[in-house]
């Protein structure tokens, strides 16, 4: 019992500091803006620190590729490792680099190298952890224990918004938003000394031995589990779409729609995010107990009825149905992500199963969560029609309906991999 909470620590540790040093990043651009950038176009300088924010999105699926091939040739275990520390070491140096006042263009650059690195390792933290809690668990728990990693991402996210909110005080110094990114890198230490100290899957290691499963090269390993990849693909878009519209985009649609104090807003998005972690659990408690399909088909059908109703609720602007509309969006993003790391690890056999999944679901969730926020405020800049993130969240939907229902046929091929693999380690 001891070495599998020790498992578990060591997944959600490094899991909940990768999100919140992403996160960090999104949440200070506006101060990257000022100290990175000339200051002759404040505009255009704050665009430009959020350009470099969504570039993290853009190379997250070649992180999929170069940590899920660590996770499938050298073990769960050697990716979380490595991972861990590339992306403490860039966050931190963040702490650390010269301003735009001090060293001109390089700031900037430096910068973007940072986030890019962060963003290559964020590709393969997520899911290779994901892998490595829900091989370890028991066979009553894997979607329970998949859904737990989801939620330490959420811890990560809450504690960057409290760390940014200190850094707005008045009393704050100048250089005090340099803080929180050096204070990543004690958490990553200990994250990096609890992981070096688990141990490997069982599943795994049986695989290493068996020599029926040889690993393939990536793009074979995209030939023969085609099906899985797109299924995956789709799982992550709507994921994307999901998590993306009610905690990221929805701070400026409050500023655009319903004119709330941003005070208000961040304590309305704070509630929802609260509430969309509880709901992680709970679907995957549910998920083990029903199947992770019903769980999730269930979810797709009830956004393309309550996504309308929810922005409707919005949309008046009161803040008691603001609130009512903002947990109906996290309720049905908390149901519908908390199985999915099971699911999706189901899909592909033990040898490229964290290539496979880190890939897919990066993909999915880099080109729908990361365009979401910028094709929104586009479209409805150019429409004027404020149902658009319903319209968006209906879009998505209906991609994720055939893929998770694709699944049920694919995860019973694949399933009989995994039970096999299993059934060596006993």
């Amino acid at each position: 019992m001891k070495k599998q909470g020790k498992n578990f620590i060591a997944a959600f540790i490094g899991t909940a500091l990768e999100f919140y040093d992403f996160a960090l990043f999104g949440l200070l651009a506006p101060v990257f803006s000022t100290h990175f950038f000339p200051k002759e176009d404040p505009i255009a300088a704050l665009i430009a620190s959020y350009s470099i924010f969504a570039a993290g999105f853009l190379i997250r699926p070649l992180g999929g590729i170069v940590f899920g091939y660590i996770g499938d040739t050298f073990g769960r275990k050697k990716t979380m490792v490595i991972s861990i520390i590339a992306v403490v070491l860039p966050t931190s140096l963040i702490g650390l680099l010269p301003t735009y006042a001090q060293i001109g263009l390089l700031s900037p650059v430096a910068l973007s190298l940072c986030r890019l690195l962060q963003g290559l390792c964020a590709g393969g933290e997520f899911s290779g952890a994901a892998i490595f809690v829900i091989e370890h668990a028991k066979e009553n728990r894997k979607y329970f224990s998949g859904s737990l990693v989801t939620a330490s991402s959420v811890i990560g996210m809450l504690a960057a918004s409290s760390m940014a909110s200190l850094c707005a005080l008045e009393a704050m110094p100048s250089w005090g938003w340099r803080i929180p990114f050096l204070l990543s890198l004690p958490i990553g230490l200990l994250g990096f000394y609890i992981r070096k100290n688990t141990e490997e899957t069982a599943v795994f290691n049986k695989a290493q031995k068996d020599k029926k499963k040889e690993g393939q090269n990536f793009f074979s390993l995209i030939k023969n589990n085609f099906i899985s990849v797109l299924i995956t693909f789709g799982i992550g878009s709507f994921i994307g779409v999901l998590y993306y519209v009610p905690f990221v985009f929805m701070g400026h649609y409050h500023t655009l729609v319903t004119s709330l104090p941003i005070s208000t807003t961040l304590f309305v998005i704070t509630l929802g995010l609260v509430v969309y972690m509880l709901c992680l659990a709970m679907a995957g408690y549910m998920a083990d107990k029903l199947g992770p399909q019903k769980v999730m088909l269930t979810i797709v059908l009830a956004t393309v009825v309550l996504a309308y109703p929810a922005f409707w609720l919005i949309n008046s602007g009161h803040f008691s149905l603001v609130i009512q509309g903002e947990l109906i969006l996290a309720i049905l993003a908390g149901l519908f992500v908390g199985p999915a790391n099971g699911l999706t690890a189901s899909l592909f056999d033990v040898k490229g199963r964290c290539r496979g999944v880190s890939f897919s679901l990066s993909l999915g969730i880099s080109l729908f969560g990361g365009l979401t926020p910028v094709f929104l405020v586009h479209i409805i800049n150019q429409t004027q029609v404020l149902m658009w993130p319903a319209m968006w969240m209906v879009f998505g939907a209906l991609i994720a309906g055939p893929a998770v229902l694709a699944s049920t046929k694919t995860q019973k091929v694949v399933s009989l991999n995994i039970n096999s693999a299993n059934s060596y380690a006993t």
